[in-house]
């Protein structure tokens, strides 16, 4: 894996599906306008140690200048979250017009050193993410599902209700207001390919 970005600027192109008039859902990682908490959007570099590239809706978590560098001014530098303890805010695509967009039906990304748009948690911004098809269907069975039951998969990149392996259970203030079948979502294959498709998100409160 590699956070680094490598493309061909020419053979750019648009998300297919991209401006049909029955389209009908949302963006991953593009938070929803709300004037109560747009003022709040964050940003800083993505972490020179990081293995992944980053793009929107994922959880993150911001690191403490204590080196005394001058890097204030870019904002902190943020890495994938991997326990409940240190995720403190979600990347989004709003503003984020430094990101690449690399050859082909790809997502913006920011890679090592590059800007990361981000909303921290307690914020209360409405963010759609990647979420598993079974939440869904648990959703439809009419199972509760409250805030405590939410875990991020680090390796599928999703919201997910399961526990096992390395997923972590997101913080308890995270709220679940709803989903859609019919939106636009990240997938990742591998450090060339992170397309745009079409799948399951969970507008989350965060």
């Amino acid at each position: 894996m590699s956070g680094t970005i490598t493309f061909n600027p020419y053979a750019t192109q648009t998300p297919v599906g991209t401006f049909i008039n029955p389209t009908q859902g949302y963006t991953q990682g593009l938070a929803l306008d709300d004037p109560s908490s747009r003022g709040w959007l964050m940003g800083g570099t993505l972490d020179v140690n990081e293995t992944l590239t980053m793009w929107g809706g994922v959880p993150l978590s911001e690191e403490i200048n204590n080196l005394g560098n001058g890097s204030e001014g870019l904002g902190p530098a943020v890495k994938r979250a991997t326990t409940q303890g240190n995720t403190t805010a979600w990347s989004v695509f709003n503003q984020a017009s430094s990101m690449v967009i690399t050859a082909g039906n790809n997502v913006p990304q920011a890679g090592v050193g590059n800007y990361v748009s981000w909303y921290r948690t307690g914020t209360n911004a409405r963010i759609p993410v990647k979420c598993d098809p079974a939440l869904i269907a648990a959703l439809s069975a009419g199972e509760l599902i409250n805030a405590a039951s939410l875990y991020w998969s680090v390796t599928l990149y999703w919201l997910t209700l399961v526990t096992t392996g390395s997923n972590f259970a997101l913080p308890t203030t995270t709220k679940l207001l709803s989903t859609n079948t019919n939106s636009k979502v990240v997938l990742y294959t591998s450090a060339s390919s992170v397309t745009w498709t079409t799948g399951d998100v969970a507008i989350l409160s965060i």
